[in-house]
């Protein structure tokens, strides 16, 4: 039966909870937090390019601005910005709205009510879905498989894993399994700080939910103390968004600026005058 936060056992689990099963699937709470966060973005899309304006209004300033800006800093990392700089925004964006979602009211404090062995739990309908780790190890694992193949692109198989191997080649054997595991770290590193954050950021709020129900009547101002962490909620969500994006930016930069270095280096001589400075434009 549906009930409120208040009336059961409010608890927050590891692993995102079942709310039905459809043969071998099963539909998780966490899943309609990705879908809602899906949905949100497609519609706003869909409005905004109904919309825009050659000279914005002030919503459309607002809405363009993070974007414009994060676009910016892309635009600074290589010269080949414009082959993953959709790649970066979408990460930010969804993450960021999966991270809000989780603040709206009703999010993690209405669902069903189930026995367990510790008595009655509260399953709510809708988790965010960063909270849960199968949704950040999906989003890594995009990120993963996008700067290998740009590693993969620019070098070749072959010259990928030689990349890998290291020099000089006798030291093959043992650098091979350090840069390889160095590489998978990455996945890991992407999907557990994400994970961690917003799990803890979770747990907090149930906390101080929690709290404010136990002393409600006795402490008046204990109405302001969850909008104190909701504010913060507010903030790490933003952080822990553009920090994945961030970081994809960077492990892809590092992908193309690993490969491209020599030829990186081999193009600016070439542009460079004999002493150094940029050579004349020609008509």
């Amino acid at each position: 039966m549906p009930l409120a936060a208040s009336e059961s056992l409010i608890h927050v689990s590891i692993k995102a909870e079942t709310l039905f099963t459809i043969g071998p699937l099963h539909f998780t709470n966490s899943m309609v937090g990705a879908l809602l966060a899906s949905a949100i973005l497609l519609v706003a899309s869909w409005w905004f390019l109904r919309r825009a304006a050659m000279v914005p209004n002030r919503f459309q300033t607002a809405f363009e601005l993070p974007i414009e800006w994060l676009a910016g800093i892309v635009a600074g990392s290589t010269s080949r910005w414009r082959s993953y700089v959709a790649l970066v925004i979408g990460l930010f964006l969804m993450i960021l709205i999966a991270n809000w979602l989780g603040l709206l009211p009703g999010v993690g404090t209405i669902g069903l009510v189930r026995e367990s062995e510790g008595g009655k739990e509260l399953v709510p309908f809708v988790r965010p879905a960063s909270a849960d780790l199968n949704f950040t190890l999906g989003l890594a694992i995009i990120t993963f498989v996008v700067f290998v193949w740009w590693g993969v692109r620019l070098h070749g198989p072959l010259g990928y894993l030689k990349e890998l191997a290291g020099e000089p080649r006798y030291m093959a054997p043992l650098m091979f399994p350090i840069h390889l595991i160095s590489e998978l770290s990455r996945l890991v590193s992407l999907s557990m700080r994400l994970f961690g954050n917003v799990f803890a950021g979770e747990v907090l709020l149930a906390t101080m939910l929690a709290l404010t129900t136990a002393v409600l009547f006795v402490l008046p101002l204990a109405f302001f103390i969850p909008a104190i962490f909701l504010g913060l909620e507010l903030l790490f969500g933003f952080v822990q968004a553009l920090v994945f994006a961030l970081l994809t930016m960077a492990y892809i930069t590092l992908a193309i600026a690993e490969r491209q270095g020599g030829h990186a280096h081999d193009e600016s001589a070439a542009a460079a005058g004999p002493d150094g400075a940029p050579a004349p434009a020609h008509a």
